[in-house]
């Protein structure tokens, strides 16, 4: 049986946090200089995901057939790590271990429930906390140069195609089953791009394909994830939709680029609950939500994130405005290869058949605020 509770990364990256933050105006008070308080270099942000399961099918479940225990771990990375965890089982804290790469990373609760089976209208409660160190004053000091509205200035400052280091192509330029740029309708659009941009510096390039982004494709979400191909011919998709299109381009392009995911706070009053797979995968949103965006490298920067949903205005927007920058966000995943896509459409489809009733909640705590507030 394929993942149960671990396919929520893949729901929760379609939450529409671009129309929150629209309706909400997060951004109306936001100033760059805000975030050089030094109180951010250690910005701590809680992380809770739990929920539980019901076998509402006829036949018993073989729970070490499952991804029941298996939750993703948030990454430790340069400007981001996790300070505590704790896992739970049925209300009763459970242990685990820690497995995975530096691209992602599993907490695997270890309980004698694993080798159980949940039997006919049984149900089961898992759970996990995290606390999660953000460096936001590296974060933002990373784009600083993009604190201004003089594109010229920026593209003079910009590195050229030489400048992208020959050793990050191997793993991040390939065409892959989810960024296939060898599709017939892929292939036209980069026919399209090669003869109507500017492709003199990368930057050039990415700023070219943002406006066309900007004029072209719509917000809209669905279940299971569009493929890009897709993408173009609707000429809609949501947050990783979006961005799974622009890595396609991207790659074809010789931009190394990947996708990374992960979950970030909004307010302490936001809440949000969708229901998929036929009302058997019900979601609540807490604090914060999940995301998807575009990494990408663009010399002299470097790795640099760029949010075509979640971002409030356009072209340059698309960056110094990106989530990743301004909002404490948890990447929680970065991928390479692969083709989600199909597997969350599996997964769904797993969670009718065997009508498994799924609840899950994702919580979202800005101790700095808590802190500040008290």
């Amino acid at each position: 049986m394929n993942a149960v509770i671990k396919i929520i990364a893949i729901f929760m990256i379609i939450v529409i946090l671009n129309n929150i933050y629209t309706s909400q105006g997060l951004f109306s008070n936001y100033s760059f200089s805000n975030n050089y308080r030094l109180d951010l270099e250690n910005y701590i942000v809680g992380v809770k995901i739990y929920g539980n399961i019901t076998n509402l099918g006829k036949e018993p479940i073989y729970l070490n057939e499952t991804d029941l225990f298996v939750f993703d771990y948030p990454l430790n990375l340069s400007d981001q790590r996790v300070i505590g965890a704790k896992a739970y089982v049925d209300s009763n804290i459970s242990s685990y271990h820690i497995t995975g790469t530096e691209d992602t990373a599993s907490l695997i609760i270890e309980t004698p429930l694993a080798n159980s089976t949940l039997k006919p209208n049984d149900t089961i409660s898992v759970g996990v906390e995290y606390n999660v160190s953000i460096n936001r004053k590296d974060r933002v000091l990373a784009i600083v140069d993009f604190n201004t509205y003089n594109t010229s200035f920026l593209i003079e400052k910009a590195g050229t195609w030489r400048d992208i280091p020959q050793e990050l192509l191997i793993n991040n330029t390939e065409s892959t089953k989810l960024w296939n740029y060898t599709n017939p309708l892929i292939q036209l659009l980069l026919k399209y791009f090669n003869q109507t941009i500017d492709k003199n510096k990368p930057l050039s390039l990415v700023l070219n394909i943002m406006s066309w982004f900007d004029k072209n494709i719509i917000y809209s979400t669905r279940i299971p994830p569009r493929h890009p191909w897709e993408v173009l011919v609707e000429g809609a998709g949501d947050c990783d939709d979006q961005s799974n299109l622009l890595i396609t381009v991207l790659r074809a392009f010789k931009i190394p680029s990947y996708l990374e995911i992960g979950f970030v706070y909004i307010s302490k009053n936001y809440y949000y609950k969708g229901t998929e797979a036929n009302g058997y995968f019900i979601y609540v949103f807490k604090g914060g939500g999940g995301h998807g965006w575009v990494v990408a490298y663009i010399p002299p920067w470097g790795w640099l994130r760029i949010d075509l949903t979640a971002s409030l205005g356009k072209g340059l927007d698309h960056i110094r405005n990106a989530a990743f920058y301004i909002l404490p966000t948890v990447v929680i995943e970065r991928v390479r290869k692969g083709d989600y896509a199909v597997q969350s459409a599996k997964s769904t489809q797993e969670i009718e058949e065997k009508h498994l009733l799924t609840y899950v909640v994702l919580e979202m705590i800005d101790y700095q605020f808590v802190n500040n507030s008290s």
